[in-house]
């Protein structure tokens, strides 16, 4: 009972049709049943057989795959870019129940098809908010070439912190059944991959201090993109637009050092099949 108290207290899933544009609808399996991803590709060379980069996304908790956009993939229109988007169970085309002790399974899977697909070609895993839960444990567990990250929970201390006032400590039993895999915290300790945070100053679902403790845990080389008058959902502010490309170009610069190191080419963007 207080598993499923957990997964409704974060997850907040739909199902009604949505239109995904011209992506393309995949199934994967996984070892509770199928979930689907979403797939699209961009880039001004996006027609060559097999593309530069590779995305795997996952979207917050009430977020959908066919709604998401290629971001970053949009910044760096010279590259081609395939971007895989998950909905995990319960959530749009996927079957089976919305619960957090799937999200490693789904994300494992989800890496396991797409390393296949890009045949050592870089990989950036993205998340937002709880979608960064799985981006973690990717980069703690697999070979990210990246890692693009916003508003990521700590979840067991944001249910027991933030929400332990009005249930007289219920919340701390609660908070005890997200599965120790989803501590963003501990796969933050063992991650090494190249990393930008993306923080809203002003985050009233995920408050600063709480994020902070993932960013000051991470081992890997990051930079951090404060949105100082920025809510969880906040777009970014015009004024700060120049910041943050410069974060994105720090990435890729990471993705042209991580590709030299693995292939011995100067670029992966000269690199075409």
């Amino acid at each position: 009972m207080l598993t499923r108290l957990a997964d409704r207290l974060i997850l907040c899933p739909t199902t009604h049709p949505i239109s995904a544009g011209e992506k393309r609808r995949v199934l994967l399996d996984f070892d509770h049943g199928q979930f689907e991803v979403w797939i699209q590709t961009t880039g001004q060379t996006k027609e060559q057989a097999h593309p530069d980069l590779f995305l795997l996304k996952f979207p917050g908790t009430g977020g959908r795959a066919e709604r998401m956009s290629e971001h970053p993939a949009d910044v760096w229109q010279d590259l081609a870019t395939e971007v895989w988007t998950v909905n995990p169970p319960g959530y749009g085309g996927s079957g089976g129940r919305a619960s957090l002790r799937h999200v490693t399974a789904v994300a494992d899977a989800a890496w396991k098809h797409l390393s296949l697909r890009a045949n050592g070609k870089p990989i950036i895993a993205t998340g937002n908010s709880l979608g960064c839960v799985a981006a973690f444990h990717l980069a703690a567990n697999h070979e990210l070439a990246g890692l693009l990250v916003r508003n990521p929970p700590p979840l067991r201390e944001l249910i027991a912190g933030r929400y332990g006032w009005w249930n007289f400590g219920l919340s701390k039993l609660i908070a005890a059944q997200v599965p120790e895999s989803l501590c963003s915290i501990a796969n933050a300790s063992r991650a090494k991959v190249p990393a930008v945070f993306v923080m809203s100053g002003k985050d009233r679902t995920v408050p600063p201090s709480y994020q902070r403790r993932i960013i000051d845990a991470y081992r890997g080389k990051q930079q951090l993109m404060l949105l100082r008058d920025a809510d969880h959902a906040t777009p970014i502010d015009e004024g700060q637009v120049p910041e943050y490309l410069d974060k994105l170009n720090w990435l890729r610069e990471m993705l042209h050092q991580h590709h030299a190191a693995q292939s011995g080419s100067r670029s992966f963007s000269a690199d075409k099949t």
